[in-house]
């Protein structure tokens, strides 16, 4: 090959890469937004905002391997679903040390439910909200597990290699009230009574002296018993990132917990960070009162975090959401003003606005969830991305979409807390 063709050629392919660099880059700012030039901390992105509201969470998080670290992001079916909670769950853990799953509900809560690093069985339990029974005490996942005659069986499988070496359960007692047993890998069972002699909230903690896998509880009699939810963890330092989210919720479900089960439950977690991640179905209710929305949001965020005994507070903004008239055939967002094409609802975008100014206004930290998917029409772009990020519904992403998020979330912490570790501070 002479020396002309070896240059058009090296030309051409040159042009082809650039091409496709831009064309990936490109496809990048679609579905996630700018992305933040490589200059330093000086141009990172603003998508987390008054980062200074989470010194305490970082310097838990640089105490290393002399504490436990636990995270709790509570909100709606973006929460309920584990794949954005559980990617950054995954991060933490990879960086900072894994201490294990945590607290969840008890048993099933809802159809579809996959925890991650556990497998969940249960057969003969019924599953109560606040709406289900009047005065029934519900703590941070607003929902009881009821166990049904003759014979209730519930069981939780650690997939992590290292397993767990401390097992909880949190319940409700009653006067008379019957006894459930414990089994942990297949040994003997231990037997729990729920007698007491006034209605309260209680637990059952029963650390191991070597790693654990399974625990099955067992229900016989007619009387019901009723679980709040259990845990598998490990007593070593490390981080434990929970999720308590409720399809369909809004701000006001913190208002349907019980305060007792909710203090009962924090004073034992001691979380270092709170997650707030509610705003979705608020933006979707074309009824909601916006001025009475902020006062209502700061309210409810504001008495969870004193129960938290003044655990910072990370809000997370909702993310776009879009939605057609009844009876369309739906086209692509943006183009055009009628209800046919894909759309935000009216309130979401004052929800997210407001729920900005309420975290400023308290000193929360605010990731902006809408920004970094891309802004108005991003999620109409991830679900018609190959592979789809979003989903059919143009609310909800797919794991891959959430994983997505998680991770920008997890890049904008890190980078807030290299700047954290970076700052001088005072002894």
């Amino acid at each position: 090959m002479d020396a002309d063709r070896r240059r058009t050629l090296g030309r051409a392919v040159c042009v082809s890469l650039a091409v496709a660099f831009v064309g990936i880059f490109l496809l990048l700012q679609a579905c996630f937004g700018p992305a933040a030039p490589p200059h330093g901390p000086a141009a990172a992105p603003t998508r987390l905002s008054s980062p200074e509201a989470l010194a305490s969470f970082f310097a838990a998080l640089d105490a290393g391997g002399s504490r436990r670290v636990r995270i709790l992001q509570i909100g709606d079916s973006h929460t309920a679903n584990d794949a954005f909670s559980g990617r950054i769950r995954e991060r933490l853990q990879g960086k900072f040390g894994a201490a294990g799953r945590g607290w969840l509900p008890a048993g099933i809560p809802f159809k579809y439910y996959r925890p991650a690093l556990v497998n969940v069985s249960e057969s003969g339990w019924q599953h109560l909200r606040p709406a289900d029974h009047a005065g029934l005490a519900l703590g941070l996942d607003a929902i009881a597990a009821e166990s049904q005659p003759p014979d209730a069986t519930m069981a939780i499988e650690s997939t992590e290699a290292a397993g767990f070496d401390r097992f909880a359960v949190e319940f409700l007692t009653r006067p008379n009230g019957p006894a459930f047993t414990v089994a942990v890998d297949g040994a003997e069972p231990i037997r729990v009574s729920t007698a007491a002699a006034a209605a309260a909230i209680d637990r059952f903690d029963l650390p191991l002296d070597r790693p654990a896998r399974h625990v099955e509880l067992r229900v016989e009699g007619r009387e019901p018993v009723d679980l709040l939810g259990w845990a598998v963890e490990r007593q070593a330092p490390g981080v434990i990132y929970e999720n308590h989210g409720t399809i369909g919720a809004t701000v006001d479900l913190l208002g349907r917990m019980t305060p007792e089960a909710v203090s009962f439950e924090l004073a034992e977690r001691q979380p270092a960070l709170l997650i707030v991640a509610f705003g979705t179905n608020e933006g979707f209710d074309d009824s909601l009162d916006l001025e009475r929305y902020p006062a209502r949001f700061a309210g409810y965020v504001e008495t969870l975090r004193r129960a938290a005994r003044g655990a910072p507070v990370l809000v997370l903004g909702p993310p776009d959401g879009n939605r057609v008239g009844h009876g369309c055939t739906p086209t692509n967002c943006g183009t055009g003003g009628d209800d046919c094409a894909w759309h935000e609802p009216a309130k979401l975008a004052p929800v997210r606005d407001l729920q900005r100014r309420v975290a400023a206004q308290h000193g929360w930290a605010y990731w902006d969830w809408f920004g970094a998917m891309g802004g108005a029409c991003s999620i109409d772009r991830m679900a018609s991305a190959d592979p789809p990020l979003a989903t059919r519904d143009h609310v909800h992403l797919t794991k891959a979409g959430y994983s997505a998020m998680a991770d920008l979330l997890y890049g904008d912490l890190m980078r807030e807390y290299e700047r954290w570790k970076a700052s001088p501070r005072t002894s």
